[in-house]
């Protein structure tokens, strides 16, 4: 943890500070490693943050041999002024439809459940989106398939103390026209391979039918002469009995003519 502060316009040149912390515990240490500015004390660096609890007592005391120095103090809350780090894993997948972005919460000093965080997201635009979510954002994919980048960054739910931007992770394809040219390709392979196999098909079945030709019927004579001869005897006899019916008794003699007398 870095604690910074600034020197005073009015401050003599011969100022110096020091950072006392004191715990809820009544713990009092003094910064172990200062920050300098032309010797001067601007800020402390904190390695083991072990000795600290949620609430903490910071004075920072200054001192001259010309005057007296103003202190500082305040009570801060270990969690509002932690800057936390960038998420871990961030992973994107896409679909035809949308692109899902997912991370890890980040690792803290303390483990704060999800709803603690806020997240921002950096893909084109800033999106808030905080912890109650599920570590996820789910977004509409854009229609052209072009590159894309996303970074995101921390902050504690409550108060946007952001902390640093991730690491671009890069989704996405710029080789839009080279994909079209692929399914283009694609579909006149396939048609002239449906065309070259019906081709063989058909050539096979030409092939198989000479080969093989029909067989020809072998025409029944005996049954067809016997169903004409049916027909015709039918008809011949139903003309008979209709004749029978309106025929008319004809009686013709013969004359003779005598010879003439001379």
């Amino acid at each position: 943890m870095n604690c910074s502060w600034a020197k005073g316009r009015a401050a003599p040149d011969d100022v110096q500070y020091f950072l006392y912390i004191r715990s809820k515990k009544r713990i009092e240490r003094e910064c172990p490693r200062y920050l300098k500015d032309s010797g001067t004390h601007v800020g402390c660096h904190l390695q083991d943050l072990s000795g600290l609890t949620s609430y903490n007592y910071f004075l920072v005391n200054g001192t001259s041999q010309e005057t007296g120095i103003q202190f500082f103090d305040s009570v801060l809350l270990l969690k509002e002024i932690e800057q936390y780090n960038p998420p871990d894993n961030i992973t994107v997948q896409c679909n035809e439809s949308h692109c899902l972005i997912r991370w890890e919460k980040p690792r803290t000093r303390q483990p704060w459940p999800n709803r603690e965080f806020q997240y921002q997201l950096d893909i084109q635009r800033r999106i808030v989106v905080f912890g109650d979510s599920g570590n996820r954002y789910n977004f509409p994919k854009p229609g052209s398939k072009a590159k894309h980048t996303v970074k995101i960054r921390t902050a504690d739910a409550r108060k946007a103390h952001w902390g640093a931007w991730s690491q671009p992770v890069e989704f996405g394809s710029e080789e839009t026209g080279s994909s079209l040219v692929h399914i283009y390709v694609l579909v006149v392979l396939g048609t002239l391979v449906c065309g070259l196999t019906l081709g063989c098909l058909f050539k096979r079945f030409l092939k198989s039918h000479r080969l093989f030709p029909p067989v020809p019927q072998i025409k029944d004579k005996l049954n067809d002469n016997h169903q004409v001869d049916h027909e015709m005897l039918w008809e011949k006899f139903t003309h008979e009995t209709g004749k029978s019916d309106k025929e008319e008794v004809l009686t013709v003699e013969t004359v003779s003519e005598a010879p003439a007398k001379l």
